[in-house]
């Protein structure tokens, strides 16, 4: 039988692969090597919380390919997706962490501090540590990450992009958050009044706030400004209302219909509102887009 290869593993949903989870990471790859053992991490396929409480999913921050993607362009060797179901949930702290030596020879496993593990949630660090002596692996803790005074997490990420706190948001994910989605063909309104626009369709992430953003987009090589509004847009009588991302790019004149479109969003500028006529309309788009050449590219190769 061939030998297990002996791994470090981190383990956690990993939603947005933000600072936090950078730091998850780095610990992993530092303690692999004073091992002698390759760093991995586990994440699920799912939420685990979607499973357990049955309710709407909540769109996540990344897509989950790219979140996979990241955690081995942060240095995770391999990544181990499990489809966390009811059942598996069942499992006690013991028989999970009997299942975690099951991916390899176990010599280390990296968690947050306050990692929760097992059958409603029983198990906690001080279980785990206890669990690595009997079982002959390593834990490390890693504490929270803090940015400005608050301790960076998925759920506070989303609600900073809830109340359109995007570059606080950014900051803790330590890059522009994104969405992408396809071009596809919407009612030419702003073509019409000067400003063409890409729509986006079929986006999966959790959407901000409804407004107006300074964004930057990636095409090919070259990286173009851009405002985005999201939202109904509400000056125009004969529109659905139907939520919409719309992207104007700046010094950008091809067609873009039917390609996919990620877009990094870098500012909120202001709420969408209802204009009493078009000009105004267009003379507030004016001012936006002054705003969006200015907005910082920080964070964006």
């Amino acid at each position: 039988m061939k030998p297990k290869t002996p791994i470090v593993l981190t383990i956690g949903v990993f939603d947005g692969v933000h600072r936090g989870h950078q730091a998850l990471l780095a610990r992993t790859v530092r303690l692999a090597q004073k091992l002698k053992a390759r760093p991995e991490a586990l994440s699920f396929h799912d939420h685990p919380m979607h499973v357990l409480k049955k309710g709407p999913a909540i769109p996540f921050l990344l897509p989950r390919q790219e979140t996979f993607g990241l955690l081995k362009a942060q240095g995770a060797r391999k990544v181990h997706i499990l489809r966390f179901t009811s059942a598996f949930s069942k499992k006690s702290p013991g028989q999970f962490v009997r299942w975690l030596c099951g991916l390899g020879r176990l010599k280390g496993i990296v968690v947050g501090e306050n990692f929760r593990f097992g059958r409603g949630a029983q198990g906690n660090v001080a279980l785990l540590k206890a669990l690595g002596k009997e079982k002959g692996f390593e834990v490390a803790v890693v504490p929270s990450v803090k940015v400005e005074g608050r301790t960076v997490s998925s759920s506070a990420i989303r609600q900073l992009l809830a109340e359109g706190q995007t570059q606080l948001a950014n900051r803790m994910l330590g890059r522009p958050y994104a969405i992408e989605g396809e071009v596809v063909h919407g009612r030419h309104v702003g073509h019409r009044i000067g400003f063409p626009t890409a729509n986006l369709h079929a986006v999966k992430q959790f959407l901000p706030k409804d407004g107006v953003y300074a964004c930057a987009v990636k095409l090919g090589r070259k990286l173009y400004r851009a405002g985005m509004n999201l939202g109904k847009r509400p000056t125009f009588r004969d529109d659905s209302h139907q939520r919409q991302a719309e992207v104007h790019l700046l010094h950008y004149y091809g067609k873009l219909y039917g390609k996919q479109m990620k877009v990094y969003l870098l500012q909120y500028l202001r709420p969408e509102k209802k204009f009493p006529s078009t000009q105004a309309l267009v003379k507030q788009i004016q001012k936006d887009l002054v705003r969006v050449r200015r907005a910082s590219l920080k964070g964006l190769k």
